[in-house]
């Protein structure tokens, strides 16, 4: 796949998928956010190491928790562009119909698969709230963090279930 990813891509025709393609867009700029706001703060932490020789506390906590949140917030959008790693060794040479195949059942493997992690974290967020789990240094409750992924998750079986019935009527991603 030697597409190039710095190229707009128009929003798909139908509502569902313009819908899909703006709330993924929307989650990646809320993972963007996050990430230059964990950036700044690592900044200032690293500043106040240098200059008082005490960093910020807890820095390293926020870092973990922030990054899991936007990481998951990535993934639909790259659902939706189709620009999740996809390896095509095998299939090279396969005509475009099995490939469309292939790719709506790798699709619909993904959208199963994230089905079952948002399940499991909505599970899993009300066993670390009943737990009253927390962060060592900040004492930032745990579950913060996995509720704010959950979303994430879910959208991302709904962008996978989209790009799986497109490639089964044969479209492009």
């Amino acid at each position: 796949m030697a597409e190039s990813l710095g190229t707009p891509l128009p929003p798909p025709p139908d509502a569902i998928g313009r819908w899909l393609f703006h709330v993924s867009r929307g989650f990646a700029a809320a993972g963007g956010l996050i990430l230059v706001g964990i950036t700044l703060m690592s900044v200032a932490s690293i500043a106040s190491r240098f200059l008082t020789s005490k960093g910020l506390q807890g820095d390293f906590e926020l870092v973990q928790l922030g990054c899991a949140v936007a990481v998951a917030a990535f993934l639909p959008w790259g659902q939706m562009r189709g620009s999740h790693v996809m390896v095509d060794f095998f299939t090279e040479g396969a005509g475009p119909r099995t490939k469309h195949v292939l790719d709506a059942l790798g699709a619909l493997l993904l959208a199963i698969c994230a089905a079952v992690v948002a399940g499991r974290m909505v599970i899993g967020t009300l066993e670390l709230r009943a737990s009253q789990e927390s962060s060592m240094l900040l004492g930032v409750p745990t579950w913060y963090a996995t509720l704010l992924m959950t979303p994430s998750f879910v959208l991302l079986a709904l962008t996978a279930l989209y790009g799986a019935r497109g490639k089964w009527q044969g479209r492009a991603q």
